[in-house]
Formats: structure tokens, C-alpha cells, sequence
């Protein structure tokens, strides 16, 4: 028996905007939280007693400022030789006030070593949010060029390492930071009682590149995507056994930025396909 479909090419444009102060606010949470795991694995290598005027001009240097300034256990070596180029406000003083609460004072190290960048080491990082969360439009890189690696050994068989890198004529620990890309916040909710099943994806545009996100009762429920616009959205019912005691309710919507529902499905009551497409 053939399927039938029904479609919509009703489209409310929305504004290209950011996601709204929580969305955002819980976003900035989790960098903040990635950005300061960071420094503190810093913190534990150690670093030295060198103020502005006396910064690293060599790898060399660099890596003795370390070994002598872990042993002295001196925050403000720390800090004055991380690069804060692009860095949040707030960060130096919160990173100041975590190291001097996490640098061990127990712990000896047994050597500090360079070597070259290892040809596996990702100067990007493409999304902070778990592959189940999708994509926020954060992404992040270094704020200096990175060159090499600087290798802290402990007596405790541990071991730490950092990127190193050069601005102008003084070599600096080099910071990830986070940017947005350009986009707004794409998510496909699937309204259902949760016996209910059904199976389907959906495909959104960003920067002219297409991604498809597979979805069902078990599966990317809670994906977002980040990008300009949600081109497409297949969603199947695979059962139409309604729940005693509930009213009807099975539908989907799309959202392009949070708080803008640009379609609504209306009730499902059957398995046949609904099928939303973005008019050109």
C-alpha cells in the first residue's frame, strides 16, 4: 500500500541569533570548566619565578624556568609565563586563585624535557560537548602558535606535558581558548510518551556543508546541531499504540534558535512518514 506524506513549506524566519543567557551561560560553564582542567594540569608541571622583563628568549630557557620555578612553587611564575592573548576576562584572576590552591607541595619532579611537536597533536579542537550533545558552535585553538612540547616527569611516575610556543621575542605556555563560529542553535524535539517509537533523521546546513543527524526513541534524542538553517526532517511513528489513561500525543518541531519554532508537525496518529522540507 503506498505511503502517504505530508509536507510543509510554511518556513517563519527567525533571527540570527545566539542561543538564549542559560543556553549560553551553561556553554560557558563547560568551557570555563575544560579551560581551567587545563591549567591546572599546567599547575602540576610547575613553572618558575620570571617576571615580563626577564621572560624565556629560548625553548631552553623556557624549559629551565619550569624545572627551577616548580620547585619554588611560585604562582606568579605561572602566571607570568602563560599567554593570555584572547583569553576570558575573569580567567587570570580565577587561574590564580586555583593554582595557589592545587600546586602539590609534596611532589618532586625528576626531569623536564623538550621535544617536537608530535605529528598526531590537534592544534583545534572542534566541539567541547560530548558527541551526544551535538555541537554548539564552540570551538577552540591556541592562542600562540604551537611548536613543541615541554615533558614534566615526577617521582611519582607521573607525568604532565604542555605546548609551548613564541610571540614576538619571548616563549610562553600556550593557552586554548574558545571562539563561535558563525550559526544559530538547530534542534529536532521529538514529543512522545516514552513507550512510544518511532525512527527518522534530520539534515542541517552549515557554512554550505550538510550534516544529518540519525534520530529514533533510543538514539540523538538530546543532539543539536549549530549552523544557518535545518534543510530537512524525516520522522516515522513505528507503533500507534496510545498509552491508557493519556490523551493522544505524538509530534515533532524544529527549532532554529532556541525559543523560534519554525514547524510544527501537529498530532501523529498513524506510522505514515512526516516529512518537513525547507522552501528554497
Amino acid at each position: 500500500m503506498e505511503r502517504k506524506t505530508r509536507r510543509s513549506d510554511e518556513r517563519i524566519d527567525g533571527e540570527n541569533v545566539f542561543p538564549t543567557a542559560s543556553n549560553l551561560l551553561i556553554s560557558e560553564i563547560v568551557m570555563k570548566n575544560r579551560l581551567i582542567t587545563y591549567l591546572i594540569l599546567v599547575i602540576v608541571t610547575g613553572l618558575n619565578v620570571v617576571f615580563a622583563k626577564d621572560l624565556p628568549t629560548s625553548a631552553e630557557q623556557l624549559r629551565g624556568a619550569i624545572e627551577s620555578a616548580f620547585k619554588a612553587k611560585d604562582v606568579e611564575a605561572i602566571i607570568s609565563l602563560l599567554c593570555w592573548d584572547g583569553t576570558e576576562r575573569g580567567m587570570k584572576g580565577m587561574a590564580t586563585g586555583m593554582m595557589a590552591e592545587e600546586i602539590p607541595t609534596e611532589t618532586n619532579i625528576t626531569s623536564v624535557t623538550l621535544s617536537p611537536l608530535p605529528t598526531n597533536f590537534q592544534a583545534t579542537v572542534s566541539s567541547f560537548l560530548p558527541d551526544w550533545e551535538g555541537d554548539d558552535g564552540r570551538r577552540g585553538r591556541y592562542n600562540i602558535p604551537v611548536i613543541g612540547m615541554i615533558h614534566v616527569n615526577f617521582q611519582n611516575g607521573k607525568s604532565a606535558e604542555m605546548p609551548y610556543g613564541k610571540k614576538d621575542d619571548a616563549f610562553y605556555i600556550a593557552q586554548l581558548i574558545s571562539y563561535q563560529i558563525p550559526g544559530k542553535y538547530l534542534k529536532v524535539d521529538v514529543n512522545k510518551l516514552r513507550v512510544q517509537t518511532y525512527t527518522g533523521y534530520w539534515v542541517y546546513v552549515q557554512s554550505g556543508k550538510e550534516i544529518a543527524i540519525t534520530i529514533n526513541d533510543h538514539t540523538n534524542e538530546q543532539k543539536s546541531g549549530w549552523g544557518d538553517y535545518v534543510k530537512y526532517c524525516y520522522v516515522q511513528r513505528t507503533d500507534t499504540n496510545e498509552v491508557p489513561g493519556f490523551s493522544p500525543w505524538f509530534n515533532y518541531r524544529i527549532r532554529e534558535d532556541v525559543t523560534n519554532v519554525i514547524y510544527d508537525s501537529g498530532l501523529i496518529t498513524n506510522e505514515e512518514p512526516v516529512i518537513y522540507e525547507r522552501k528554497q
